[in-house]
């Protein structure tokens, strides 16, 4: 096991798109997300079905008016083989919303999409996941390989050239900089809210001038960035919400 690594699997997506400029526009947001990603472009409804199967999916991005079956018909049939999936809906209208809560889906994009609209939804089906299969963090620590559950994981701390990884029951050491774990951590659930903290958002019960973890220790923000992991930190409990519907 080397040093330093976090399960990582693939986010699985699907988006059902006939609209070629549609599905570049898409792709490119998708691509632009730092997160290990595979996407299949489906080019109508019907193709989508044709191919689709419980649990091939992480997240669908559907467009609603597409020719023949559209994204509303294929969602329907989509909710009768999976109910887990992500479904995200574009579109030029809002005239479907009702269908939408109906059938469980997250959002509406509203063409022509923006970048934030379109990682929102990835974040969504990233928690998803990582829930259903509960991801851990590889570590050495006293020279013995760790594997430590992320949801174990309270705060990571700088100190004196060493991490500090704070779980529940024991503080391991690491070598590993600050820096590098918190480019392996997901994002946003794993935030830099300090030059040397990482805090776990799952693990956090309140924003006060910091963060108060659930267990009553503290992992500093920086004050300058006070109202910005305020706001993460609220996103991302909106979003955890979503995907616990």
């Amino acid at each position: 096991m080397a040093d330093g690594t976090v399960d990582n699997p693939v986010l699985r997506i699907a988006i059902a798109e006939d609209t070629q400029s549609d599905i570049d526009i898409l792709v490119g947001f998708i691509n632009d997300y730092q997160t290990n990603k595979q996407i299949r472009v489906y080019h109508s409804g019907e193709e989508l079905l044709a191919d689709f199967h419980k649990s091939q999916y992480d997240l669908l991005f559907l467009d609603i008016y597409m020719y023949e079956i559209n994204g509303v018909e294929t969602a329907e049939r989509i909710r009768d083989i999976d109910t887990q999936v992500v479904i995200v809906f574009t579109t030029t209208s809002e005239d479907f919303t009702r269908e939408s809560y109906r059938l469980n889906a997250y959002k509406y994009l509203v063409k022509p999409l923006v970048a934030k609209d379109v990682f929102d939804a990835l974040e969504l089906a990233i928690l998803k996941r990582d829930k259903a299969q509960g991801a851990t963090l590889a570590i050495v620590y006293e020279n013995v390989p760790v594997l430590i559950p992320l949801n174990e994981i309270l705060y990571i701390e700088s100190s004196n050239r060493r991490s500090l990884v704070h779980t529940d029951d024991d503080v391991y050491t690491t070598t590993m900089t600050i820096d590098a774990l918190a480019k392996l951590l997901p994002s946003p659930r794993f935030t830099r809210s300090h030059r040397s903290f990482v805090v776990n958002f799952d693990r956090v019960d309140e924003v006060s001038d910091d963060f108060i973890m659930d267990d009553g220790s503290v992992a500093y923000i920086t004050v300058k960035n006070h109202r910005k992991m305020k706001r993460a930190y609220e996103d991302y409990v909106f979003n955890k919400v979503r995907s616990d519907v």
